[in-house]
């Protein structure tokens, strides 16, 4: 198992329209959003070469900030198996398909704390286009 590049970065942010403003002068463009319009998705529209993030509205006992780091690998259910065989490595479920995001995803923490996901796009998601 081999990370084989960032499928996104996910974080937390105090005021959403102040962020998306901010991540737009970076070239970065709405894709679609969630939870009511609380989470948004952003990418800089090249297929080639994809960057994406997913900003979350801070909530109530949350910190702005990094939520999770998702690579992209080829099976998470896979490298989830992979990683265990290892050992030392606790996941948070058992790997599935997230409906709003189309992606197959594995989650772990990483020594200090950080959420590592593992994912990869297997279907279309539910979320709603951007408007």
């Amino acid at each position: 198992m081999k990370f084989l590049g960032v499928d996104h970065i996910d974080i937390i942010v105090a005021e959403l329209d102040v962020s998306i403003e901010y991540y737009r002068k970076f070239g970065m463009h709405p894709e679609g959003t969630v939870d009511n319009g609380e989470t948004v998705f952003l990418w800089n529209g090249d297929n080639e070469h994809p960057v994406r993030i997913e900003l979350h509205k801070l909530k109530e006992g949350q910190k702005p900030g990094i939520d999770h780091l998702a690579f992209l690998v080829e099976d998470p259910a896979d490298a989830q198996k992979e990683i265990e065989f290892l050992g030392g490595i606790d996941f948070l479920f058992t790997p599935f398909e997230n409906q709003q995001s189309g992606r197959t995803i594995a989650n772990s923490y990483d020594p200090d704390g950080v959420q590592i996901q593992m994912a990869r796009q297997t279907g279309a998601g539910t979320y709603k286009n951007w408007e």
